[in-house]
């Protein structure tokens, strides 16, 4: 049995992190499983540009080797040869768009099965483990780099470090983060956890745009000028599978050097005040949009200069009175790091978190339910919040239990109303949680701390 597959199979023996902890230990001089961990779950060092979700290849012993570049011998191939494939064709882009396609075709058609699982579980950035990158960096430190993003601190009106004085506040955009990298012409698009996607029009005008790394949100803008709530919105971006007359708009908040970005990797303080970034970026934006006169899908968000936290906090409850999410308040000389920033803050009304999908719970015995999922059970990666979710329609209770091991261990965001600790309890709970939405493009949930600060935040809003 391939060594790296039976490792897999023994980590999902059981689901508790202190077994998937120890089973990590046991293998812990394994570098073939370094390597294979590494190559999923490091979006920084390896990007392969493909993505076996979008394709028709249910097994990967169905097919016929269809690629240009040649077959690959199924009596060479064993799990380090696929690595090396992987590696050296997709990760260093010798292959793109159908050449990758057909490619990668070829390789899983010459592996064997074990080996084509953990090569399907590389591509598709998902070993099934339902382990994230900080358990599996206590055991081989510094294994899997984290990409670079500079997270909101949350609004606390007696603690906010942010100078009113010139701050700025932005919408903020209920849609998907992704942050677009253009060097010498060449676009390429990550997610916060590091996943590549490919949306061409962007791409295009992005290619114009001066070298740089420019940070925003995708929404979909619908036929009628309205955009979709995030949810539904995330939904149709991530299939690609727009309504007639719908279409994907990016609207930035940030523009960062290639070199500042750099600098913030490896935890080098940066000198470029958001003032300066913002005006910046301003200027490429409307640079571009002005040269040839033609309406961009790409655009600067909602911004507003103020001079206190009650104008700021009025733009605020403007946008959630329009049935939008909230905003971001940010100071004038914030620095761009890597990191949650305490020189900007998250303003909202309602609660949410992200936790991880660790369960579920059945339906009730009677109800149209009975045999489904009731409620999906959760918990925060520090393990100190622990509940069960319900509020899913219909739809999403049928597609999630036709797939529950697809989305188990998955990050999901839930709204709640409080958070409390039950007397004898060693973890806390939240008040009413109700699904949101599913978060492929996270890899880490909440902590405790965070929640906490959640609700306070949302207290100090409605104060």
């Amino acid at each position: 049995m391939n060594s790296v597959y039976s490792i897999i199979q023994e980590l999902n023996e059981n689901n508790g992190a202190n077994h998937k902890m120890d089973v990590l230990r046991k293998h812990a001089d394994n570098e073939l499983l370094q390597r294979v961990l590494k190559m999923t779950y490091d979006k920084v060092d390896f990007t392969y540009g493909i993505s076996q979700n979008t394709w028709d290849i249910n097994d990967p012993m169905i097919g016929e080797q269809t690629s240009g570049m040649g077959s690959f011998d199924p009596d060479d191939m064993d799990l380090e040869f696929a690595l090396d494939i992987l590696n050296e064709y997709f990760a260093k882009r010798k292959f793109t768009g159908h050449d990758a396609r057909d490619a990668y075709r070829d390789l899983l058609y010459a592996c064997d099965y074990e080996t084509a699982h953990v090569v399907m579980g590389i591509i598709n950035r998902d070993l099934r483990i339902n382990m994230g990158r900080s358990n599996i960096n206590k055991v081989y430190k510094g294994l899997i780099v984290k990409p670079v993003y500079m997270r909101c601190g949350l609004f606390n009106k007696g603690k906010s470090k942010i100078d009113p004085k010139g701050s700025y506040i932005q919408l903020k955009a209920d849609g998907t983060y992704r942050e677009f990298t253009v060097e010498n012409s060449e676009v390429i698009c990550n997610s916060r956890s590091g996943e590549s996607y490919d949306y061409p029009n962007l791409n295009t005008t992005l290619s114009e745009y001066q070298d740089g790394h420019y940070v925003g949100e995708l929404t979909v803008r619908l036929a009628d000028g309205t955009i979709c709530n995030r949810a539904i919105g995330n939904g149709y971006i991530k299939s690609m599978k727009l309504p007639e007359g719908a279409d994907i708009v990016l609207e930035l908040w940030d523009y960062i050097t290639l070199e500042e970005y750099t600098n913030a990797a490896n935890k080098i303080k940066g000198t470029t005040p958001y003032h300066k970034r913002f005006a910046e970026l301003e200027m490429i934006v409307d640079f571009n949009v002005l040269r040839d006169g033609k309406p961009r899908n790409v655009k600067v968000i909602e911004t507003h200069i103020v001079n206190s936290v009650a104008e700021a906090v009025a733009w605020c409850t403007k946008w959630m009175e329009m049935g939008l999410e909230g905003g971001i308040w940010k100071d004038r000389d914030a620095i761009f790091r890597d990191g949650t920033s305490a020189q900007q803050e998250k303003m909202k009304l309602e609660i949410d978190a992200d936790v991880r999908i660790t369960g579920f719970k059945p339906g009730t015995v009677g109800t149209k339910r009975e045999g489904k999922i009731g409620s999906i059970e959760f918990a925060t990666d520090d393990s100190k919040v622990k509940g069960f979710a319900s509020g899913f329609s219909d739809v999403q209770l049928d597609d999630f239990d036709s797939r529950r091991e697809e989305i188990l261990g998955m990050i999901m965001t839930v709204k709640f109303n409080d958070i409390t600790q039950a007397r004898g309890n060693d973890f806390f709970a939240l008040s009413h949680p109700r699904f949101v939405e599913l978060r492929d493009d996270k890899t880490e949930t909440d902590t405790l701390e965070r929640i906490l600060e959640a609700k306070e935040m949302a207290m100090d809003m409605g104060s």
